[in-house]
């Protein structure tokens, strides 16, 4: 049964909704001192000279042509196409990564991290494709100069503003609309860029007398400043703020968001040495209202960060590079303050995070290559030491055999009660009776190319230990109790999978298709007798395959396919009654599945380019078979079962067709 949201049967009916417009062709000129992650396209033989294990280089372009929910060109939900990263849950931004919570993920842009990273619980992400210039996201052995997440890190860099040409664009939907302008201050010396998007789903509300009161959209704002101050130094200046507002009748509001502020110099020592220093601030906080039994509660959360880092590259030669750095960030975090009538409560935190670390690259002969680091985190009460390595051995020119370990603490926690990012969310950082989780992950691969190039393959294995992971105590959730401490157990947790792979990157057709197979439990004292119990995050089979088709200089065509198994769920037991109220019992965490999520998307574009601008429009269907996939499951009493007990299963979408018109010059 699929609920009664408003902004969904409008777009079912007007069969359209919003389209992020493709990413610019015109790309800004790159100088000596930028540091590029990815090239235009992430190549066979790129994958197979990758030192680094699990490590997806992004080719932005080519990820933001598969088909999303409502044709939202998402880089976050492109990531979910790659194995062994899986969605929160269908429509979700939210992305798990072998194993791991969305909440282990550190996500950073422009070296400065971001956290809840979507609009409307998840439907949009954080990122406008057109502010966003490379990225990189590492599932394996993590470089020693990233630290503060056990799963894996997204590094994302913003676009340079062209220094030469002005550009711009506008794309209209249904659900949202976006603007883009770049250009120069001042030619070769000063560009900037700007973005801007909202959602105005709120028409839709106010259309309806049932809703007129609610409110429910979203906005963002991207700009960046570069300057080349001199042919040895850079600088730059990025901002991102974005906000949601939710609101039904006088009954519940919520409001969340993040802003992030980096200034960033680049100096060019040499040919062999080079220096970045950023300076940045984080903040991201929530605030929720309710009004229930003629009471207001007000909930407050937030995580704010100020942050100075300094990276040093030193590339003696071709064979051989050393990276090393330092950063100190003040941490600011607040669990929770609530305001009911007179009742004020706080619960929040305050640390330093220091950490600093070396890591050294080599090639050593033909066939040999390592790569091996160290880092040192210094928070509060801990000090933690991270090693990390990575090899490759070449076999021949086109296959390779490469294996990693690394290890990973992370010092701010997000405990919740499903498995999906949420306002709501109770954050805290390591304290006396927090510790800082840690992970261990060792991965062995193979990958193999044809000789031109055309397709390749690869497998890749890991198992992963983590320590010190918490959950809420059975009964308990995040209104429980202000002082986390008291309900939250702490125990540890192992991940281990097999990831497929396999590319087909040229002619007119390309794209890929795998299937990744993975298991993730934890063990927690006081939680399911302190046996082993599946983590409700944990999808035992998991298949993607994309397909890219140009047919010819105006019209694309794509399509993809998504199989997960069904999330673990916790199903009660059974059932008591207490003064004529039936109150159900859980026994097992995570006993039970919901049955599997699959869908079928399908897209074309078709695209008109003159001398002084892009026309784009972009139609499509998501799951073209109208596949009422779960996204809640609720038990009930009901007498006419044998067991007395019904499952309700709740669907968020069906089939949902779309169609968006976009310009640019």
């Amino acid at each position: 049964m699929k609920p009664k949201l408003l902004f969904m049967t409008a777009c079912v009916c007007a069969n359209t909704v919003a389209h992020a417009d493709e990413q610019s062709d015109s790309t800004a000129r790159q100088d000596d001192l930028d540091e590029v992650v990815v090239t235009a396209s992430h190549s066979a033989k790129q994958r197979l000279n990758e030192i680094q294990i699990g490590v997806e280089k992004i080719d932005i372009k080519k990820m933001t042509q598969v088909p999303a929910l409502f044709g939202e060109k998402d880089i976050i939900k492109s990531l979910q196409m790659l194995p062994g990263v899986k969605s929160d849950g269908e429509g979700s931004c939210g992305f798990q990564v072998r194993g791991g919570t969305s909440a282990q993920n550190l996500v950073l842009v422009d070296n400065t991290p971001m956290y809840n990273t979507g609009h409307l619980v998840g439907l949009f992400s954080a990122f406008n494709d057109e502010a966003l210039q490379t990225a990189a996201l590492y599932k394996g052995q993590i470089p020693a100069k990233y630290g503060g997440a056990t799963s894996s890190v997204l590094d994302i860099t913003t676009k340079t503003g062209d220094m030469y040409d002005w550009h711009g664009g506008v794309s209209v939907g249904l659900l949202a609309s976006k603007v883009f302008v770049e250009g120069p201050v001042s030619e070769d010396k000063v560009s900037f860029l700007l973005t801007a998007r909202r959602s105005y789903m709120d028409l839709f509300l106010k259309a309806a007398p049932k809703y007129k009161d609610n409110t429910l959209n979203f906005y963002d704002i991207n700009y960046r400043t570069d300057i080349n101050a001199s042919a040895k130094n850079k600088l730059f200046v990025s901002f991102y703020y974005g906000k949601d507002n939710m609101a039904v009748d006088d009954l519940m509001e919520m409001h969340w968001g993040n802003t992030t502020l980096t200034g960033g110099w680049k100096h060019l020592a040499n040919d062999y040495l080079r220096f970045n220093t950023t300076l940045a601030y984080s903040f991201y906080g929530s605030n929720m209202g309710y009004f229930v039994a003629e009471k207001n509660y007000v909930f407050d959360a937030h995580i704010q960060q100020g942050i100075l880092r300094e990276d040093i590259d030193w590339r003696p030669s071709e064979r051989h590079s050393v990276s090393a750095g330092a950063q100190a960030a003040y941490q600011d975090v607040l669990s929770a303050e609530w305001d009911c009538m007179s009742l004020h409560e706080k619960n929040g935190r305050n640390r330093w995070d220091i950490s600093t670390w070396i890591n050294d690259d080599w090639k050593i002969g033909r066939a040999f290559e390592v790569s091996a680091g160290l880092r040192y985190n210094h928070f509060g009460l801990y000090d933690n030491l991270e090693p990390r390595a990575s090899m490759k051995v070449n076999i021949g020119e086109h296959h390779s055999i490469k294996a990693g370990y690394s290890r990973t603490t992370q010092n701010i926690h997000a405990i919740r009660n499903s498995s999906m990012s949420m306002p709501m969310d109770r954050y805290t950082v390591s304290t006396s009776f927090v510790k800082p989780e840690k992970a261990d992950q060792v991965s062995l691969g193979y990958i193999g190319m044809t000789r031109d190039e055309d397709y390749d393959f690869s497998i890749e294995g890991y198992y992963k230990w983590v320590k010190d992971i918490y959950d809420f105590k059975d009964g308990k959730n995040y209104t429980s109790d202000i002082e986390i401490e008291n309900i939250i157990l702490g125990g540890k947790g192992r991940a281990y999978g097999l990831e497929f792979c396999a590319h087909k990157n040229n002619g007119t057709l390309t794209g890929w298709l795998s299937y990744t197979l993975s298991w993730s439990e934890n063990k927690i004292d006081g939680i399911n007798n302190g046996n082993w119990y599946t983590a409700n995050n944990d999808r035992r089979h998991d298949i993607k395959a994309v397909a890219i088709k140009k047919l010819d200089k105006k019209w694309d065509l794509s399509a993809c396919f998504v199989y997960t198994s069904g999330q673990a769920l916790t199903a009660p037991s059974g059932k008591y009654k207490i003064d004529g109220t039936t109150t159900f019992y859980y026994a097992e965490r995570n006993g039970y599945r919901a049955p599997a999520c699959h869908h079928l998307d399908l897209s074309a574009i078709r695209t008109k380019r003159t001398k002084k601008y892009e026309q784009q429009w972009t139609f499509g269907i998501y799951n073209i078979y109208n596949r009422e996939n779960p996204y809640v499951i609720t038990f009930s009493e009901d007498k006419t079962k044998a067991t007395g007990t019904s499952a309700k299963q709740t669907a968020l979408f069906g089939m949902i067709p779309f169609v968006s018109f976009s310009v640019k010059y």
